[in-house]
């Protein structure tokens, strides 16, 4: 009796350590295996990082990886204001056009330059003012791009100015417009070479847009652009950098530079 009690206690003791031990040797087989994928991780967001985007280019899986990693986060971040995409609509650029605001004046000799200034814009943002007023420089966050389209109807001019500067944009844009109106408009069209550059051409570190092409941000009728120099605009992209991670800030960047370059 004795005999069979014990025996049944060690049975019952085997089978209560082996359970454990397939418990424990499962939890630490699964540890194992996070643990290697997690080293897999790290160790290609190191390559993602650290390579430029012709060293991503050149390797397949690689550029894979950044592919997927970037369609993701448009698809959850951008397209809700730029579409699924990339391209644009009123008041929200088109990233595909090779028709830089920011930073890329298309003429770069390699494709790092471009890429890091795509980083500044998705990890600062444009026209951020979400920061405390220590962290501002002129009235925004120090680090984000920033520029005003003042409203010089606000800010004095006449019907008649707007209306000639109006036919002025019009005119160097390759419009048909009065041409009477556009010369009266000379003088005041000065104040617009500050942003825009001195013939109008943009000027992309204050994100002036080039007024003398046939790409327009908010429209290229009479009435938008009277309304633009009327009342100004203000167009806002928010920062990235504390919502997604760097290497999808650089998956984003690459992307968005292949996108726009046609590859």
């Amino acid at each position: 009796m004795e005999f069979a009690m014990k025996a049944r206690y060690q049975e019952a003791s085997d089978t209560f350590f082996y359970k454990v031990g397939a418990t424990l040797f499962a939890f630490l087989f699964v540890v194992a295996c996070e643990s290697a994928q997690a080293q897999e991780f790290s160790g290609t967001a190191q390559k993602i990082l650290n390579a430029s985007p012709y060293a991503i280019a050149a390797d397949e899986e690689l550029a894979n990886i950044v592919q997927m990693t970037a369609e993701v986060a448009v698809s959850e971040h951008c397209a809700s204001c730029h579409g699924v995409n990339l391209n644009g609509g009123s008041g929200v650029p088109d990233l595909t056009d090779f028709d830089w605001l920011w930073g890329i004046t298309g003429f770069e000799t390699n494709d790092v330059a471009p890429v890091m200034a795509i980083q500044q814009t998705l990890l600062y943002g444009i026209r951020n003012r979400d920061c405390p007023e220590d962290q501002q420089s002129y009235g925004a966050c120090s680090d984000t791009r920033y520029s005003e389209m003042p409203g010089y109807g606000i800010n004095g001019f006449s019907e008649g100015q707007i209306a000639d500067l109006t036919e002025y944009i019009v005119s160097i844009s390759g419009g048909e417009a009065d041409a009477e109106a556009a010369a009266r408009a000379r003088n005041d069209s000065l104040i617009c070479a500050e942003c825009h550059g001195e013939d109008s051409y943009g000027y992309v570190p204050y994100g002036g847009p080039n007024l003398r092409d046939d790409i327009w941000l908010y429209g290229g009728d009479r009435g938008t652009i009277s309304d633009v120099i009327a009342n100004g605009r203000l167009g806002q992209c928010p920062p990235w950098a504390d919502r997604l991670d760097a290497v999808t800030i650089k998956s984003l960047a690459v992307h968005i530079w292949n996108k726009s370059t046609g590859r």
